[in-house]
């Protein structure tokens, strides 16, 4: 017996699924319209006034100034931790990051990484079709098993196994090769002059060129810039040094004393690190250019922020490379300049452009693009981040306004820093050492500064805010 189909069925049934692919191809592309693109620029070791707009008297940033003024500019935001890699895992979680057991930057073969257990902000996305991409720094996990590809993201570019390059310059390696961690891949097929930001925001923006313009993308752009070493591109630093002689004439960079023995920077005069923000705002430019070019920019949610405050305070007498004045300290330290940093928000078709109050933190940022996705949250996941979008709106969200926040760093840092743990309520901010049990108070709606200790005049309050603090701590740990 034939049991072949007869030809008009055949035709029929090829019709079908040409129809169908048809309508399933024009669905996509509806839904691709109607869901938000995510960009997220995640800056390594930029402080909280290294933007002009936020006022830097040195630094010149005429894109991220722009985006500020654009979009949804935060005043109080806050990095979840001093350092980088726990930071990073909180922008991934929306975690306080001991709870998945990262409180300090990740050393080279410790073998520390994000859970594989966690769903991160790159799956949430992805099970929403997404197409993923992650550039530049991790650091959350040297080995295979803990790259960004195991973690959500489907495409990804110059992600190393440690947390900064080994140089900015091609072959962007240590003279004396003797490790590899440090080394950025992907990149071989580069030539002398090179400088890693620039090729990573090229091929970044290769990247929206060619992608599936049927589903809508998540890029996490993590620029290595302005971490150490600071290596800044060629020619540019002698505009800031004509400028550092303008302002300040031969006059010598002016310190402040810090903690344990450390030094701060009290002025923004450094050519070469003002020479790579200044690149690095060129480039963050270059793909909001590429946005505007491919008519993405209307509904791409870009968001900018930093993984904690410029370092500006180092031990064994030396100072950083940048001041965050009015900020207390910088990197590795839970005073202001170590954790407050800047953060800006913008989606053109959705939010108008504003100055935002509310003090907010890495970790809101999970929550915050779901709901502006239009997606459910999962709190069971982003334990401790709390959506923002009201915020971004202008609404009034007295419970977001009040809340406590908290940072737990039980490591000293080659900042200087000794192991300890900070609290801020309303605008009363405590900091705590453990190995010394110093305690100190500060408001920072009189005195930002942080420069007078109340704690001698209102021990009641100390008490309270320090059992409030370790609660937090022994509730967040593993």
């Amino acid at each position: 017996m034939n049991s072949s189909n007869p030809p008009a069925l055949t035709s029929l049934r090829l019709r079908s699924a040409r129809v169908a692919a048809t309508l399933l191809a024009l669905h996509l592309q509806v839904c691709a319209a109607d869901q938000p693109n995510v960009l997220i620029f995640f800056i390594d070791d930029l402080g909280r006034t290294d933007l002009a707009v936020d006022g830097s008297p040195f630094h010149e940033t005429p894109r991220l100034d722009a985006l500020a003024r654009a979009g949804v500019h935060f005043t109080d935001f806050y990095s979840a931790h001093p350092v980088c890699s726990p930071t990073r895992c909180a922008l991934m979680t929306g975690k306080a990051p001991q709870r998945v057991g990262i409180t300090d930057w990740i050393h080279p073969q410790s073998g520390i990484a994000i859970p594989a257990t966690e769903t991160t902000l790159g799956e949430a996305f992805q099970a929403h079709g997404y197409q993923t991409a992650y550039v530049g720094k991790w650091h959350l996990g040297e080995a295979d098993a803990d790259h960004p590809t195991r973690h959500g993201f489907a495409w990804t570019l110059g992600v190393n196994r440690a947390g900064q390059p080994a140089s900015y310059h091609f072959p962007y390696r240590r003279a004396e090769g003797t490790s590899t961690v440090w080394d950025v891949p992907d990149l071989a097929d580069g030539q002398a002059g090179d400088y890693l930001t620039d090729v990573l925001t090229t091929q970044t923006i290769e990247f929206l060129k060619q992608r599936d313009r049927q589903r809508p993308f998540l890029l996490c752009f993590g620029h290595y810039a302005v971490h150490t070493p600071i290596q800044p591109p060629a020619g540019l630093p002698s505009k800031y040094q004509r400028k550092r002689a303008t302002l300040y004439g031969e006059s010598a960079t002016p310190t402040r004393p810090a903690p344990f023995g450390a030094l701060s920077r009290a002025r923004q005069d450094d050519s070469n690190y003002a020479a790579m923000v200044d690149n690095l705002d060129t480039n963050l430019g270059r793909v909001l250019d590429a946005l505007d070019e491919l008519k993405l920019r209307e509904n791409t949610i870009v968001v900018f922020t930093s993984d904690n405050g410029g370092l500006c305070t180092l031990a064994q007498n030396r100072p950083g490379p940048t001041a965050n004045l009015p900020w207390r300290g910088g990197k590795g330290w839970t005073y202001e300049g170590g954790i407050r940093v800047p953060a800006i928000i913008a989606w053109p078709s959705h939010l108008d452009p504003r100055t935002c109050t509310v003090p907010a933190i890495t970790m809101d940022l999970y929550p915050t693009l779901l709901e502006l996705g239009g997606f459910p949250l999962q709190p069971a996941q982003h334990l401790d981040g709390r959506s923002l979008v009201r915020a971004l709106r202008g609404e009034s969200d007295p419970a977001l306004a009040a809340r406590t926040l908290a940072w737990y760093y039980p490591h000293d840092h080659g900042s200087g820093h000794r192991a300890g743990a900070a609290l801020r309520r309303g605008h009363r901010k405590l900091v705590h050492y453990f190995a010394t049990d110093r305690t100190e108070l500060f408001d920072l709606a009189a005195d930002p500064g942080e420069t007078e200790d109340l704690s001698a005049r209102h021990p009641a309050e100390v008490q309270s805010l320090k059992t409030e603090l370790l609660d937090w701590i022994m509730a967040t740990k593993p």
